[in-house]
């Protein structure tokens, strides 16, 4: 869960767009690099900024959040993990009183990743949250039952990890 695996082995030279997984010797982290025409390009995943592996809702119970600033449509917070080392800036975007989005970013102010979150009582098709790298390819979905009276995500009804079936059938929020 949360660890990056190529489907098809390519040249570089040959493919207009492709990506190489970069593990360290130990499997302890990865990194996606972009080549577009057989050039690097750039970096669009590095798990030492953020470990999807570490986004489980029991190491997620570990960390600590700080708000920074808050007004009516957005909120900026400061996210520690277990050890206390501040690690993500989040800043979240809120529609009627519902956060709708929240970017991801590192303690340096690098852009990782946002989460979308999905509301039936906006028009869309479930409750929960598609989190999205960089390139805004979906990584990870949550689907959640709501609660009635806060209007906030309660009980976890599914997770699914590999996203590649969601691409390939057409799923209309992650084409």
């Amino acid at each position: 869960m949360g660890k990056p695996y190529g489907s098809t082995v390519v040249e570089p030279a040959h493919t207009s767009i492709c990506y190489k997984i970069v593990p360290d010797p130990y499997f302890r982290r990865f990194s996606i690099e972009k080549y577009i025409q057989g050039h690097f390009d750039r970096i669009i995943y590095d798990s030492f900024l953020l470990d999807f592996r570490h986004l489980k809702t029991i190491e997620q119970l570990a960390w600590h959040k700080e708000n920074l600033e808050e007004n009516k449509d957005t909120s900026k917070s400061l996210l520690r993990d277990p050890d206390d080392r501040a690690v993500l800036i989040e800043t979240y975007y809120f529609e009627n009183n519902r956060c709708r989005s929240c970017n991801i970013h590192s303690i340096h102010g690098l852009h990782l990743a946002t989460n979308r979150m999905y509301y039936k009582t906006f028009g869309d098709t479930y409750n929960g949250v598609v989190l999205y790298d960089i390139e805004n390819r979906a990584i990870m979905k949550k689907i959640y039952e709501l609660d009635e009276i806060s209007g906030e995500f309660s009980t976890l009804l599914s997770e699914e990890w590999d996203m590649q079936n969601e691409r390939r059938y057409g799923h209309p929020l992650l084409s």
